[in-house]
């Protein structure tokens, strides 16, 4: 299944073009097409795949309303999925009925999630029918081809537990709209989405506060942070003091940054502040380096914990990455049914595969060992 959803940006003003007869004729040639962030193949919930986001500009000076989207073999010419956005368009940020239309200077970003199996690395390339408007009036039926990616090979490292006992819920919302995936920064000039395969970690009904620590609270609060791998920690944040100019990155809190062996970076926020580690300290997978705060922008305490390929949180690149301890014990029918504290529906314990499906209910052992403990087994 393709799951596709469409962000259209603020309108901004019209292009400019050296004559405007040229642009009105050629619609094609101001319909920019980029996918910035070349997707790594991702096993998730056992199921291998390709997760990004095509980003479509309207540089005409024309309406463009967008038809058909397809994915695309680049090599053969294949179809690969079609997608009817007139039923799968979320828009944030524009007004009006017919949510296809890009007025001029607008973006859209595409979502995709897409089953890909036998980690497949073909080059891919995508296909938009658009019709571009003018005077209210659809003209000028037009097809083009954009966003050349060739997927990058999955990421093999396997990754323990960052946190103790439980059970957890691995809160995710990939397609809602105040979900990880849908929070865009561009804080250094070049747009990337942090939180791509970010989990919030949080208690699940029946959470036992004596299996995740020393004196941890009811709602997860000071539960034992751990070291996910070896590696070297190469940043350490705590709040910024009262009274400081706010800053987006404050959002994250306190922060602990975990250099991992394969070169990307395991971001821990929201931390309890007082992190007694400092950078340049190196961990042993399984050991403690901090506890689960409500630190920075949340509502509640939990541990906000994304795989990325940069040390700074916000310019950086989500990352997908493996779990290979923790056994899934149940799931949540809905986030609503985790919102109102309504009981998770039970399942055969069974490891992670890759990383779990949203609102999998998870036990952990001590993070040292693969497996979630006695009371998994």
């Amino acid at each position: 299944m393709l799951i596709l959803f469409i962000l259209l940006a603020s309108p901004a003003a019209s292009a400019m073009a050296p004559a405007s007869h040229a642009t009105d004729a050629r619609p094609y040639q101001s319909f920019d097409l980029e996918v910035p962030y070349v997707p790594s193949i991702a096993r998730i919930d056992g199921e291998s795949r390709l997760v990004y986001e095509l980003h479509a500009t309207n540089f005409s000076r024309r309406t463009l309303a967008i038809g058909e989207i397809s994915l695309i073999d680049a090599v053969t010419g294949a179809r690969i999925a079609d997608i009817d956005p007139a039923t799968a368009i979320q828009r944030v940020g524009a007004e009006g009925d017919d949510m296809r239309r890009l007025a001029p200077g607008q973006r859209a970003i595409v979502y995709i999630s897409v089953a890909w199996p036998d980690h497949d690395r073909t080059p891919l390339t995508h296909r938009i029918t658009f019709d571009a408007v003018l005077d209210g009036a659809a003209t000028d039926r037009v097809t083009i081809q954009g966003g050349r990616i060739t997927p990058a090979a999955p990421f093999t490292a396997a990754l323990g537990a960052p946190l103790r006992g439980g059970p957890w819920t691995a809160v995710a919302l990939p397609e809602h709209n105040a979900g990880h995936r849908r929070y865009a920064y561009a804080v250094g000039g070049r747009v990337h989405l942090p939180g791509r395969h970010a989990i919030d970690w949080m208690p699940a009904v029946g959470f036992v506060p004596a299996s995740a620590g020393t004196d941890v609270g009811a709602d997860g609060s000071r539960a034992d942070v751990l070291a996910v791998s070896d590696g070297q920690i190469v940043a350490v944040k705590e709040p910024p003091p009262p009274g400081a100019r706010p800053s987006v990155e404050d959002e994250t809190g306190a922060m602990i940054v975990l250099r991992l062996p394969d070169g990307r970076y395991a971001h821990y926020q929201h931390l309890q502040p007082g992190i007694a580690l400092a950078a340049g300290a190196t961990v042993r997978r399984g050991d403690v380096i901090g506890r689960v705060g409500s630190s920075g922008h949340v509502t509640r305490p939990h541990l906000h914990f994304p795989v990325a390929d940069g040390i700074a949180p916000l310019d950086s690149e989500g990352l997908p990455y493996r779990l290979n301890a923790g056994r899934i014990v149940g799931r949540y029918e809905s986030h609503d049914a985790f919102e109102e504290g309504v009981a998770w529906r039970p399942m055969p314990a069974a490891p992670i595969d890759g990383l779990p499906a949203p609102h999998s209910v998870i036990l952990f052992g001590d993070g040292r060992v693969d497996d979630a403990g006695p009371s998994a087994r």
